[in-house]
């Protein structure tokens, strides 16, 4: 076995892929005047294949950066401003659980979400990490730090594997001071996080916990107060139920009462670690009962027996 073989053999066996890196290329430049560059090349070779065996880094994979663009936050925008902000983004990989940006750190750039979810927690005093939102593509976070300049409020963890298109903070300004377009764009959709914040606020005020829960797996599972609107299939929310009460600011046990409710009435569906929503109109009609449609239905009527009210008001 050659020197170079026997040092790679040692790193293996120290159970650290960066001490056989740092190891193994520190023997490479104490043997340069002993081993001629053909034996150096292939000794940092064999260093770049195992380090990116042993680290199993995931390939970037092909996304339509300029595609992603016009479905998110660059929608109607002229083709050469989409492009300028395509070739100036990058795009990153994340396994499942994979930290994208930690509270109180510096904004670094701005996300846009190509492929799978991001999770929004923030941890309690007590060590509770609450989740306070998901993300799915086309999505996009990140701004409001890049804005006022203050650390990221949130955590913000892969759901699944995820891709996203990173535009580094110095880009980011960038394009926004050579198209002050974007400027109004941002503030709009700031406006409207704005009001929705309004909303939520009033609701917990004064809306009772079915019509809560009911609107947060509605937008959780991305699905619209209208009716009719919901693809093919059942919609996911990958919450558990303890989630979910820490969302609300109530206890598992009453938030499992209700899904046990709904799930007998058929309008959704209780898994591990998630729930799917099986009638999102009748789910609907929970949120908004201010938007249902009087209809007229028989007893017989599979999954519409009627729940009984809640107590709990808050």
């Amino acid at each position: 076995m050659q020197r170079w073989d026997r040092e790679l053999f040692r790193g293996v066996h120290m159970g650290s892929p960066l001490l056989c890196q740092n190891e193994c290329l520190l023997n490479l430049v104490r043997s340069r005047s002993a081993c001629s560059s053909q034996y150096r090349h292939n000794a940092l070779h064999k260093t770049v294949n195992f380090l990116t065996i042993s680290m199993r880094i995931p390939p970037v994979p092909e996304v339509d950066k300029n595609e992603l663009l016009r479905k998110s936050w660059l929608s109607g925008f002229p083709d050469d401003v989409i492009a300028d902000a395509a070739a100036c983004g990058a795009i990153k990989a994340f396994e499942d659980g994979a930290l994208l940006h930690a509270r109180g750190a510096e904004a670094d750039g701005f996300y846009t979400i190509a492929s799978g979810s991001v999770r929004f927690t923030r941890t309690t005093a007590d060590g509770q990490a609450t989740t306070i939102g998901i993300l799915d593509a086309p999505s996009w976070f990140g701004e409001i730090s890049l804005f006022d300049g203050l650390p990221r409020s949130h955590d913000g963890y892969a759901v699944g594997a995820t891709i996203v298109l990173f535009h580094a903070k110095s880009d980011f300004k960038r394009l926004l001071e050579t198209y002050p377009a974007i400027y109004e764009r941002f503030a709009k959709m700031l406006c409207l996080r704005l009001r929705a914040t309004f909303d939520l606020v009033e609701e917990a005020a004064v809306a009772p916990l079915p019509q809560r829960l009911a609107r947060r797996l509605l937008e959780l599972a991305h699905l619209k107060p209208a009716r009719g609107n919901a693809s093919a299939g059942m919609r996911e929310v990958p919450l558990t139920q303890e989630e979910l009460g820490h969302l609300l600011g109530k206890s598992r046990q009453s938030i499992s009462k209700l899904l046990q409710t709904w799930e007998q009435n058929g309008l959704i569906q209780t898994k591990y670690g998630r729930i799917s929503i099986k009638q999102p109109d009748a789910l609907r009609e929970v949120a908004f009962p201010e938007q249902a449609a009087p209809r007229t239905r028989t007893p017989s009527s599979p999954g519409h027996r009627p729940a009984r009210r809640s107590k709990e008001t808050t």
